[in-house]
């Protein structure tokens, strides 16, 4: 009987260590999970060498290169197949906060070194592997050179450039849609034409919300395909100017992400 309960307390810590320490996207509005589609399941998932926290603390932190934005923060969430032999293969980026932060991420696992495979029946197989990246800008070289000057300089320091791009993250008063976020959900609904009979799904989309409350520099992070990406672009033209961001009492630019329901 002593055996027997300790042996279920075996099972049960090697369940919870491995679930803590396995990195993956547990609480994701994609809903992300491992997995392989030649298998459902696995004796071993693949793993770094030397484990997570040499992949995130190492290897990630190392090397992964952050963007010079002021007050950015967020994660960048990946996908990518552990191969047989421990090489990495069809690498995605199933978010990212702009700025690059996508194509960094790629660069990186581009240069990983090769992981240990999964395992089934004693045997490596692919399997899918998910998990998102910590992003923090930094502050740009030139703000942190203005930063430095001396008390007694003549010089008088602007630190806030005049087309700095914001996040949402940290900024004083966040940019709106004329009557708020149901008045746009329902400007979306309305205008929002579905390319594809029955289809159904998330477009995510990404902008900056200008100074005088207009659209730029609007971008599809993922779509549906069967041009659900360029609807979204068309009916984000058609927008009407938005309510603009504020950062210390003043009007500022603003990168805005939203996800545009389908169906």
């Amino acid at each position: 009987m002593k055996k027997f309960l300790i042996l279920i307390l075996i099972c049960y810590v090697q369940n919870t260590f491995s679930q803590y320490k396995e990195p993956i996207i547990k609480v994701d509005p994609d809903a992300v999970i491992n997995k392989s589609e030649e298998i459902p399941t696995v004796d071993t998932t693949p793993e770094f060498p030397g484990g997570p926290e040499a992949l995130h603390n190492d290897f990630l932190k190392k090397n992964y290169k952050m963007p010079n934005v002021s007050n950015l923060k967020g994660k960048v969430y990946v996908t990518f197949m552990v191969e047989k032999d421990g090489t990495l293969s069809n690498i995605k980026v199933l978010r990212d906060i702009g700025y690059g932060t996508g194509e960094e991420a790629i660069r990186i696992l581009k240069l990983s070194p090769k992981w240990i495979p999964a395992k089934k029946d004693g045997k490596p197989v692919r399997w899918q592997y998910s998990f998102p990246i910590n992003v923090t800008g930094n502050e740009p070289p030139s703000a942190a050179k203005l930063n430095n000057f001396p008390q007694n300089s003549s010089v008088i320091p602007v630190i806030e450039e005049e087309n700095q791009v914001y996040n949402t993250a940290g900024i004083e008063v966040r940019p709106e849609f004329p009557g708020g976020e149901e008045a746009l959900n329902k400007y979306l609904k309305d205008n929002y034409k579905n390319p594809q009979k029955d289809l159904k799904g998330k477009v995510y989309a990404t902008f900056i919300i200008e100074k005088d409350g207009s659209l730029s520099d609007i971008k599809i992070l993922r779509d549906l395909g069967y041009g659900t990406g360029t609807e979204a672009i068309r009916v984000l033209k058609k927008s009407p100017k938005w309510t603009p961001g504020k950062q210390n009492d003043k009007v500022v630019r603003v990168l805005y992400s939203i996800p545009i329901i389908v169906n």
